[in-house]
């Protein structure tokens, strides 16, 4: 404390009144302002270069920092309005494009507010109080004296000495505390760094991501990152590890808040490696792993299904058409019941025999006004009645289209199996498009398991090549500010690498590569990523893969080709296929839009080819891998389509018509009994389904019939109703009249 006490006295031996209001004022400015930019440095340099009251001005940044924390929400208010005017643009945009102006943090809303405000204080604070102190400087002194402590740090008491306005002092002290400052950040850059490094990465990768060493070099400028680590799932091996990272960082660009840099150096770069810090394993995880690693990529037998599992599980278009035609039979069915209750009962005939009588009652009264209206109600029955037919002569059309349907949808059901046969018998026949398309099936599913394996990478990279879209920032909570962006003289990304070299190894292979113009915003650099690996060795003869990310139009485009002269496979174990050993040329290309639409074609030709199948039948083994082994060399092509999840692969190849042609004359015989097992069976479930249909049809009710009985009925309420004659009727009415 008495240390302290020393040092604040010796800070201010001055004790005139401006001495006392400046660090008032500068106070004022120092706390009204966030500890933020390069004006905090320059008070603060300021306060300890001119012969104030150090103490007072620390007291006085203490008091107005709890001042401003109440006007924050104003302070802010007021930097998004001067931000935001029309006529400041040209101002802030020029300031925006100096690095310098940056470290001000002028386009944060309530850094510039708030030191605006305070700026606008400074002059009318320091006259007003210099005015107060100096007119009533003796009471304030003795109102300090009460406070022992404020007695020990000299607050304005005068004294005699004269002091510069100058203390060389104080330049010390701020020397001093900066040298600290930037040793204590050189010790802690680095851990934070790496600190930031590793979570960032986990987050955008989703995997765990492990650094040995993080090394700054403030010189010229350069980041080195030593052993990163991407950990599988499993915490046992690493999808991606790197050995050496060098970055040269452009420094003007960090002045503008950007990160830029010429030339990144990537070593060592290694793929499926174990982890330095492996994470211990449950039983569970164990036995998952044990569990994939035999039931992965399994291959079907090399046999056809029985007649009775085929028909089990094939796509019938005889079920099809018999379900059908049950459901339309059905709703035939159903309506036909529906006419024959509504339309075709009994009360009808009921009701117009009613009808007949009352006109029969009418014709026999001696009522002139019924007499007079008979005609116009016998009139009006015959046109029910006739209706009545006329609705009968529709149902009985209606009838007979519904019968047509039901005999086409019987005809449909007998033809439909000799449909299936073909189609099952083609499916599963011993060709490139059928069941035992035994090169089609293997190679699909290796092409399927490197999907996912460039997928499982190509993800790790996805989240650094999107391109946000820019938004403005929301209001922000209380005691923080909007940083707003200006129009950039030239613009450029906020993340800009300009090349990196790459360098590593494959299992036994070593690689290099280089990637040019990786930017977060590819539209505003106008570039396109592009990139390029290459390698040629005894393993490996003239590897080359190369391509691009596109993001310059609507829809992103990532685009590759590759090939290779040779590459060497042996002992490739295919379930009931093996590959002994082979030699393949490669080439082909990859596209995928928007992230996720995937377009891949492909083809390898296998020289030097060694093939065999096992698990046969010993009367088959020896004949089918005799004839397997003049096979020496084949092609296979691969088109992937559809989504990056989950695509669609089609092989087309000439191994399996060279396996099928050994295959085939083997199985000649049991095919035949095959096939004729599956048309017997077939043709029984069409029987089976025939009786189905018919049975429900016949439940339909004879329609015909009630018509005809119901059109008969109608005939003879007709004609009853003609008979009754209105001549009779105009006769009675003259005889009831006197005249």
């Amino acid at each position: 404390m008495n240390f302290i006490i020393k040092l604040f006295k010796a800070l201010n031996s001055g004790q005139t009144p401006w001495q006392v209001t400046l660090a008032i004022v500068l106070g004022m400015i120092m706390g009204l302002t966030p500890l933020s930019g390069v004006q905090t440095a320059l008070i603060l340099f300021l306060a300890l270069l001119i012969n104030i009251h150090f103490g007072l001005f620390l007291v006085s940044s203490a008091f107005f920092a709890g001042v401003g924390y109440i006007f924050d929400p104003l302070f802010e208010s007021f930097g998004y309005t001067l931000l935001s005017a029309q006529g400041l643009q040209g101002l802030w945009t020029a300031m925006y494009n100096s690095g310098i102006m940056r470290l001000t943090y002028f386009n944060n809303t309530i850094v510039l507010g708030s030191f605006v405000v305070a700026i606008a204080l400074a002059l009318p604070l320091y006259l007003i109080l210099n005015r107060v102190i100096d007119t009533s400087r003796g009471k304030i002194v003795l109102f300090m004296d009460r406070y022992p402590l404020l007695a020990k740090f000299g607050i304005l008491k005068k004294s005699d000495k004269k002091d510069s306005t100058f203390r060389i002092m104080g330049v010390g002290v701020f020397a001093a505390v900066t040298a600290l400052t930037l040793a204590v950040a050189m010790l802690v850059i680095d851990p934070v760094i790496k600190f930031a490094l590793e979570k960032g990465l986990s987050s955008a990768t989703g995997k765990d991501v492990l650094i040995r060493d993080v090394e700054t070099s403030f010189g010229d400028a350069s980041l080195r990152i030593t052993d990163l680590e991407v950990q599988d799932d499993n915490g046992k091996t690493n999808s991606v590890s790197i050995q050496n990272i060098l970055a040269d960082l452009d420094f003007n660009a960090l002045l503008l808040r950007k990160k830029h840099m010429e030339l990144v150096q990537v070593s060592g770069i290694g793929f499926d490696t174990p982890s330095s810090n492996p994470k211990p394993s449950s039983a569970k995880e164990q036995t998952g792993t044990a569990e994939s690693s035999t039931s992965s990529f399994a291959m079907p037998q090399i046999k056809l299904p029985t007649p009775k599992e085929l028909l089990a599980n094939a796509d019938l278009k005889s079920l099809k058409v018999y379900n059908q035609a049950q459901k339309e039979i059905d709703e035939i069915k159903a309506k036909w019941e529906r006419v024959s209750k509504e339309e075709l009962s009994s009360n009808k005939l009921d009701e117009y025999k009613k009808d007949l009588e009352a006109i029969k009652s009418a014709s026999k009264s001696k009522d002139p006004t019924q007499l007079l209206k008979l005609k116009d109600d016998i009139t009006a029955f015959k046109k029910k009645i006739d209706a009545h037919k006329a609705k009968l002569a529709s149902i009985k059309k209606d009838f007979a289209d519904d019968k047509a349907r039901i005999s086409k949808l019987i005809s449909e059901i007998k033809n439909a199996p000799q449909s299936d046969y073909n189609n099952l018998k083609s499916a599963y026949s011993l060709d490139s498009s059928g069941a035992i398309n035994v090169v089609g099936t293997i190679f699909g599913e290796k092409i399927k398991e490197y999907i996912a394996m460039a997928k499982k990478y190509y993800t790790l990279a996805q989240p650094y090549m999107k391109s946000e879209a820019k938004v403005e920032p929301p209001k922000p909570p209380r005691g923080e500010g909007r940083w707003i962006k200006f129009k950039e003289e030239v613009p450029s990304p906020d993340i800009y690498v300009a090349k990196v070299d790459l360098s590593g190894k494959l299992k036994s292979q070593d690689f290099t590569g280089t990637i040019n113009d990786i930017a977060d915003d590819q539209k505003l650099l106008g570039k396109a990523t592009t990139f390029k690996v290459t390698s040629d060795g005894d393993v490996v003869e003239k590897f080359v893969l190369e391509g691009k990310d596109d993001r310059l139009g609507e829809v992103a485009h990532e685009s590759a080709v590759f090939g290779a002269k040779r590459v060497p496979l042996d002992n490739l174990v295919l379930s009931s296929v093996t590959l002994k050993k082979s030699d393949i040329a490669l080439r082909g290309s990859a596209d995928v839009y928007g992230l996720s639409k995937l377009e891949l074609k492909s083809s390898l030709d296998f020289k030097n080819a060694a093939v065999s199948m096992e698990g046969l039948d010993e009367k088959y083994s020896d004949i089918v891998n005799s004839t397997l082994s003049e096979v020496k060399s084949f092609y296979v092509k691969t088109d992937a389509t559809g989504s990056l999840e989950s695509p669609a692969v089609d092989v087309t190849t000439d191994l399996d018509k060279k396996i099928s042609q050994a295959l085939s004359g083997v199985f000649s015989k049991e095919a035949k009994k095959y096939e004729a097992q599956l048309q017997t069976m077939l043709n029984e479930k069409m029987q089976e389904q025939l009786k189905g249909v018919n049975g429900s049809a016949s439940g339909i009710p004879d329609i015909n019939s009630l018509v005809g009985s119901q059109s008969g009925a109608l005939e003879k309420l007709l004609s009853e109703s003609s008979s009754i004659g209105t001549g009779s009727a105009t006769d009675s009415i003259k005889n009831l009249l006197p005249f």
